[in-house]
């Protein structure tokens, strides 16, 4: 029988399990860790866009104190391109960009790594980083995805589907259509910065890697590495203990780790490479500027008859991928017979972007649903009224019924809650005191996901007679409350209090689970857990 304090204790409210640990300061950071015998890494960035490196002299950092080594593409390791994550060919990869680090002499971005100091500590790895000398050829750099010398391209699939997508006759729709909108919107670059720097810390034992990364898929750097360093996976640990926020970017593989594992292999010590600040900007993925040209036609009445979505999103010169899929839920959101949606890539010098929390549909969505109220102004239709006429109640991209869907339902109880029938639709016409206020709404839409993940529990006797559960899953809790949902999923499923239980993650020693990413956590995991 379950016990009495534990019936339900999924879905009410607990103490974080970690977080006396963070509040106290007990929680470990990757950049606060240290191994016997740490050396510290510091990377050296191009302060050009595109060229070529055409001279680098360390001489001066060598001769610094306390420096063990400086690595250039001259010596570096050379490295075995793995799969990159959301490759166009459909393979599963965890690298975070497509360039690999001090392979070659061609400068691609502002801030590319040239160079990585080791020393014995980090002041000293600094200081000698500043003492690194180098010397560029340099060419014209593409800085803006609107300028002449952009060159807007189709990559080859858009997250599996074709980069044009067409559904009916848009032209016919908007020729047929009472009143149609034509609008373009930006949405600029964002970067993710959380409050934990990208940190590494490498360990080789022979032709061992053990690697301590706050990554939210700890699996996925394991495979990256072994690829890039033509290791088995099994030859590859990764360990993460806690991360201080991910928003997308502790998700995949990053070059610096890659020089981490160099610069420890080189000096046969463990070695820790720490990003600056100013280093995230150009050393990890954010969410790449996008524009968007929305075009929508409808009857006087409001039915949609035509939708159109295209999209222009920049990337590296090195990089095929889209990280932003911002066409795909425009397909399906709303009831609309003619849609046709476009996706292109303009190659800028600039580091790759990636996904970001929001994710990566979201910039669609503000540019469809702001055209959606321009719209409803035109038509003078209210903005809720105009989206309940044009709800979806199957698939309109497939002709498919809804596994579950909710959204009549969340407008209509949102509307009622909010008041939404006291909305006053002129600008300007609602105040609170001498404020102005202006009332607004909008769709938001993201699919449900979960995938293969397994986990174990294992039971000891505790010193008060009773018994712990220690249940183990290589999952991450990038600050969203893994650790306390699991506990409470194992207390519920054992009957046991959730001071019984302790959830222990983020190691590859672990069973497998998939990234931490696309709000896919708890329905992936918490299903093995149970189990």
């Amino acid at each position: 029988m379950p016990h009495a304090a534990t019936a339900g204790v999924e879905g009410t409210s607990l103490d974080r399990v970690e977080g006396e640990a963070k509040v106290t300061g007990r929680a470990h950071y990757t950049a606060d860790l240290a191994l016997p015998g740490l050396a510290h890494a510091v990377v050296v960035q191009s302060p050009v866009a595109h060229g070529r490196l055409v001279a680098i002299d360390a001489a001066a950092a060598l001769r610094s104190p306390g420096v063990l080594a400086v690595i250039t593409h001259h010596d570096a390791t050379r490295l075995t391109p793995s799969i990159v994550a959301m490759d166009t060919t459909g393979e599963r990869g965890g690298a975070g960009t497509q360039h690999l680090p001090l392979q070659d002499d061609v400068i691609h971005h502002w801030g590319q790594h040239v160079a990585v100091v080791v020393a014995e500590s980090p002041d000293q790895a600094r200081h000698a980083a500043a003492l690194v000398v180098t010397r560029y050829a340099t060419e014209r750099p593409v800085l803006d995805m609107d300028g002449p010398d952009a060159a807007p391209f189709a990559p080859t699939k858009v997250w599996g589907a074709a980069p044009e997508t067409r559904h009916g006759d848009v032209a016919a729709g908007l020729a047929a259509a009472d009143v149609r909108v034509d609008a373009t919107y930006v949405t600029q670059v964002q970067h993710h910065n959380s409050m934990e720097l990208h940190a590494t810390m490498a360990a080789w034992d022979g032709d061992e890697l053990t690697l301590y990364e706050p990554s939210t898929w700890v699996y996925g750097v394991r495979k990256t590495v072994a690829g890039w360093f033509g290791l088995f996976e099994h030859q590859v640990r990764v360990v993460q203990h806690h991360i201080g926020g991910s928003f997308g970017h502790k998700g995949p593989t990053w070059p610096h780790v890659a020089l981490a594992a160099m610069a420890a292999r080189r000096v046969g010590r463990p070695v820790r490479l720490t990003l600056t600040r100013p280093q995230e900007f150009t050393s990890v993925g954010y969410r790449p500027r996008i524009r968007h040209r929305i075009q929508l036609g409808a009857t006087r009445d409001g039915r949609l008859t035509a939708l159109s979505h295209d999209a222009v999103a920049q990337t590296a010169p090195f990089d095929l991928r889209v990280v932003a899929p911002v066409t795909a839920t425009t397909r399906k959101l709303y009831a609309c017979e003619n849609v046709a949606t476009s996706y292109h890539l303009v190659h800028l010098n600039r580091n790759g972007p990636f996904t970001m929390r929001g994710p990566g549909e979201t910039p669609g969505l503000f540019a469809v649903e702001s055209a959606m109220d321009e719209l409803a102004y035109a038509l003078g239709i209210d903005p809720l009224a105009l989206r309940l006429r044009n709800h979806a109640d199957v698939d309109p991209e497939t002709g498919h019924r809804w596994s579950s869907k909710r959204l009549r339902a969340c407008y209509i109880e949102a509307a009622a809650r909010f008041g939404w029938a006291r909305r006053d639709p002129h600008p300007g016409a609602m105040h609170d005191g001498d404020a102005r206020v202006g009332w607004g709404m909008a769709t938001a839409g993201y699919h449900a996901k979960a995938e293969k993940t397994a986990a174990r529990a294992r039971l000891a006797p505790a010193p008060d007679g009773g018994h712990l559960v220690t249940v183990e899953s290589a999952t991450a809790d990038p600050g969203t409350g893994a650790r306390t949902i699991m506990t409470q999923i194992a207390a519920d499923a054992l009957g046991v209090p959730p001071a019984r239980i302790r959830f222990v993650l983020g190691d590859t020693r672990l069973p497998e689970a998939p990234i931490a990413a696309g709000s896919q956590t708890t329905a992936s995991v918490g299903p093995a857990v149970r189990a």
